[in-house]
């Protein structure tokens, strides 16, 4: 079996490795001409018989891909979702429904089309002027989001309640790039939602979903006003709230066309119900598959891997009877301050419930204060016993990092 891998970094590391256990040949292909520089430490060149390089031509990509008998085209990342669904389109392989590719990747088409199904959905604008912005911020009222249509990992998320806000906000979103590094061609406006944040990893095929992992995810206020992540922790699917959340997602992600695939969804449970924030046609990012496997069996990887090599065992998997042994948190790391890294790698270590640190931040190197996900230190992973015990470990981090000095050297 060969499946191509359309930009196959973060957690498509992991389910290459995977793939590779089980005899299956990747290749790689990448979906722009100069890769994301954010990205690029995470992709594994040896994992691929073959790096098939970036096509500007959409035709030169389907016939090389032909030429190598590939058997599936996989999105490794966000920014490869349209250029897998298309592949896999021209190449008449299994994947998503081709007529809302584009509800998959801009954040205004997702919500038209779960309201046009009668999902609920968010409110928004897709603006690609400031007054457009401020014209729905003025009929919809305060609080709204601004952030861009297509992106990811809270990049250029403005929380707004002025007119003024809502200028700057967008102007700021159309005059960047994205995530990706390609120019924003639109700011997406939505009313804020009110709620709990959620996450719900689901992974199908032909058209049946299949939940592998629920995440609660808490996000705490940035230095700006925008959201931090603060952590996120999976949930049994026996808990309060799952069953609602899981059985909106599938139709959610149904509505969007993911028929053959992962995806990765982030909700939000208001007083009304659940209304989905965004939907990526690829696995979660910034996940330890080895964790979550050891305590719930199973993983988003590990359940995408299966769904692309044995579909009688992707079609035996009961995800009602998923459980979690132990209790994981991931706290993501929150620098106050601009500066160059000190030496604080190993300080966690000495926290009870510490699993391990995940960063590319060496002492020495010049660290930004966070923002963002992009801008965060990294995430450590805590397993215990108990919530108690993550809520002692995760104010014993929070405690360290209100040393302005804990990151960075003083000034």
């Amino acid at each position: 079996m060969k499946i191509a891998i359309v930009d196959g970094y973060s957690t498509a590391a992991f389910l290459v490795e995977k793939l590779l256990e089980q005899g299956v040949e990747c290749i790689h292909v990448h979906s722009q001409e100069v890769p994301p520089a954010r990205l690029r430490h995470s992709f594994v060149p040896a994992h691929y018989s073959l790096d098939l390089g970036y096509f500007p031509h959409l035709d030169d990509a389907v016939r090389a891909l032909k030429d190598a008998g590939v058997d599936r085209v996989v999105a490794g990342a966000e920014c490869g979702v349209m250029v897998a669904d298309t592949l896999n389109y021209e190449l008449g392989l299994p994947g998503n429904d081709f007529d809302t590719v584009l509800a998959r990747r801009d954040k205004y088409a997702m919500a038209g089309r779960l309201a046009a199904v009668g999902l609920a959905a968010p409110v928004g604008v897709g603006a690609t002027d400031v007054d457009t912005a401020v014209g729905f911020f003025a009929a919809a009222g305060s609080p709204v989001v601004v952030k861009p249509a297509a992106s990811a990992g809270t990049d250029n998320v403005h929380i707004c309640t002025t007119v003024e806000q809502v200028r700057t906000a967008c102007s700021a979103v159309l005059g960047s790039d994205d995530y990706f590094g390609n120019p924003n061609p639109a700011a997406l406006v939505q009313k804020y939602l009110v709620g709990t944040e959620y996450i719900v990893n689901t992974v199908a095929v032909g058209g049946v979903q299949k939940v592998s992992d629920v995440w609660l995810s808490m996000k705490a206020s940035g230095p700006t006003g925008a959201p931090l992540y603060d952590y996120q922790q999976p949930l049994s699917m026996t808990a309060a709230h799952v069953a609602p959340l899981v059985d909106y997602v599938r139709r959610a992600v149904t509505a969007l066309g993911i028929t053959d695939g992962a995806a990765h969804s982030e909700v939000m449970l208001t007083e009304d119900g659940p209304v989905l924030i965004e939907t990526g046609a690829r696995l979660m990012g910034a996940l330890l598959p080895d964790v979550i496997e050891k305590y719930s069996g199973t993983s988003h990887v590990e359940l995408l891997a299966t769904a692309l090599t044995d579909p009688r065992g992707f079609a035996d998997f009961d995800d009602r009877a998923v459980r979690w042994s132990r209790t994981v948190r991931n706290v993501w790391l929150i620098n106050r301050r601009s500066g160059v890294s000190t030496s604080w790698q190993d300080r966690f270590r000495e926290l009870p419930s510490y699993d391990r640190l995940v960063t590319g931040v060496r002492a020495g190197a010049p660290l930004r204060q966070t923002v963002d996900m992009a801008t965060s230190p990294g995430f450590v992973s805590l397993v215990a016993d108990t919530v108690e015990e993550l809520d002692r470990d995760l104010a014993a981090i929070r405690d360290l990092e209100r040393d302005e000095g804990f990151y960075v050297e003083a000034a």
